[in-house]
């Protein structure tokens, strides 16, 4: 009976999840449609890979994708039924992509720089959505056109969120070795292409001035990195706290929170954030800040007749995130300091 009570959450829970997932899929039909009408679809046949990419523009992409500065994305039309019964691996490699690449998200960007980006999507799709591994193609055809430190030049000076959170992974990537990998790696591509990819992911290797460069930035996001992570534990702590008035709390809460966030911008960090992954860090650690003050304000209502009023006067709702810098993104709350 429990197991299958368990089989049973677990299937609904893949279907929310897929759900969630091809509600977003009619975005991306009309979005590759409306490219497809302006004649924006191109043709990439080079390196032993063809595949076709979408150029469009940056007004017409979902806000959702803007938010850590993507200028590429790609989205696989696969099979419901074939995701619950075989896996999601097995879906994405049977499935049909959908690869674009926004062309004015910044000034006079180079072609061969879009070509790299279309690469890059191109690699998620082979190595079934695998973000690290899909860079390191990127740059491997970049090396072999003999354009690696003119692309990482531009990256760097036009769009240094992606730069940074090129140089927070890449220091040493290898591609799984396992029978099952390669043949749902074949089964996404021919499998002449997909060895050829394999084979450039893996002798891919950073020269050793952008390594050391990669070693700076990654040496400076692992610092804010920490920041982070001690600020929110700070405020894990403050949230369970059930002797100070309410106000005095959240207004203790909001300046430690944005005086420790303030050493980021103190030591000159920002720019070399990977925003995607730190952004994620932040969105984890708030829920157990979310949590013990939930809990908090829990305890405080059972034994404070004046609950009400003490909640109103701290001018916040029912839970942390709701109030001050918390309610942000990171990217947000590094902004509003």
């Amino acid at each position: 009976m429990e197991i299958a009570l368990t089989q049973s959450l677990f299937i609904k829970q893949i279907q929310l999840v897929l759900t969630h997932y091809l509600r977003r899929e009619d975005r991306f039909k009309k979005l590759y449609k409306k490219a497809l009408k302006r004649g924006m679809v191109k043709l990439y046949d080079k390196h032993g890979m063809k595949f076709e990419f979408a150029l469009v523009q940056a007004k017409d992409v979902p806000d959702d994708l803007k938010e850590h500065g993507n200028w590429a994305f790609s989205h696989c039309l696969f099979k419901k039924m074939e995701a619950l019964f075989f896996g999601e691996r097995y879906a994405l490699a049977r499935g049909s992509w959908l690869l674009f690449v926004v062309y004015d998200m910044y000034q006079e960007v180079p072609n061969f720089c879009i070509e790299y980006a279309a690469v890059h999507e191109r690699g998620e799709q082979v190595t079934l959505g695998d973000h690290n591994l899909a860079s390191k193609l990127e740059f491997a055809i970049a090396r072999k056109e003999g354009k690696l430190g003119k692309y990482m030049k531009w990256i760097e000076e036009e769009a240094p969120g992606k730069f940074a959170d090129v140089f927070s992974y890449q220091t040493h990537l290898e591609l799984p070795d396992s029978e099952e990998f390669q043949k749902v790696l074949e089964l996404s591509a021919s499998g002449e292409e997909a060895t050829g990819v394999r084979e450039m992911i893996e002798e891919f290797e950073w020269p050793y001035r952008l390594l050391q460069k990669l070693m700076h930035y990654k040496k400076h996001n692992e610092e804010a990195v920490e920041i982070v992570m001690q600020t929110l534990h700070v405020a894990e702590l403050l949230a369970s706290d059930r002797t100070l008035p309410l106000a005095a709390l959240v207004a203790r809460i909001r300046s430690e929170v944005a005086g420790r966030l303030g050493a980021i911008r103190e030591r000159e960090l920002s720019q070399y954030i990977s925003y995607p992954q730190v952004g994620t860090l932040w969105n984890e650690l708030r829920i157990s800040v979310d949590k013990k003050f939930s809990e908090m304000l829990n305890e405080r209502q059972k034994v404070n007749p004046n609950y009400v009023e003490e909640v109103v006067d701290a001018g916040i709702e029912n839970t942390l995130p709701c109030d001050g810098v918390l309610s942000f993104s990171f990217k947000e709350a590094l902004a509003s300091l």
